[in-house]
């Protein structure tokens, strides 16, 4: 009974492989570069994770994952076989980038990104709000230290 349980536990403890599609960079902040990334995991969260922190993805978009699902193991190594041959991860500067055939077509835009930009009363206004708000940070703590 023991050596089945120990069998159990070895397949709960076995990794998956993963495609992880991701949001990648270098393109400009408006616009990405899709990119499917092979991981290997426990679950598709860890796989997710792990993806994030590849260099090229854009780190700080909330949905820089667009998918996540499990692969066989032949699916994983032509993966990563298709990234190995990929000239996009291989550049090392943006001149490098400009010159792969065809790149431009691969490069897509985010949908509708809202920039808000203040006014400049918008901006004095929240200086000065900010100011008084340190101003009786200060005053509050000059009186605690005045109170030893």
């Amino acid at each position: 009974m023991e050596k089945d349980a120990i069998v159990l536990n070895d397949v709960k403890n076995e990794k998956k492989f993963y495609a992880v599609c991701c949001k990648c960079g270098h393109v400009r902040p408006t616009r990405y570069v899709e990119i499917t990334f092979a991981i290997i995991a426990d679950n598709g969260k860890e796989a997710a994770e792990k993806a994030r922190r590849i260099a090229r993805v854009k780190h700080n978009k909330k949905y820089a994952i667009l998918s996540c699902k499990e692969i066989s193991k032949e699916e994983f190594d032509a993966l990563n076989e298709s990234n190995r041959n990929d000239p996009y991860l291989k550049c090392t500067n943006v001149q490098e980038q400009r010159l792969i055939e065809g790149f431009e077509s691969r490069i897509l835009n985010e949908p509708e990104v809202v920039t808000y930009k203040k006014s400049k009363k918008e901006r004095k206004d929240l200086i000065e709000y900010k100011l008084k708000k340190q101003n009786l940070c200060i005053k509050e703590l000059n009186e605690t230290m005045l109170a030893f």
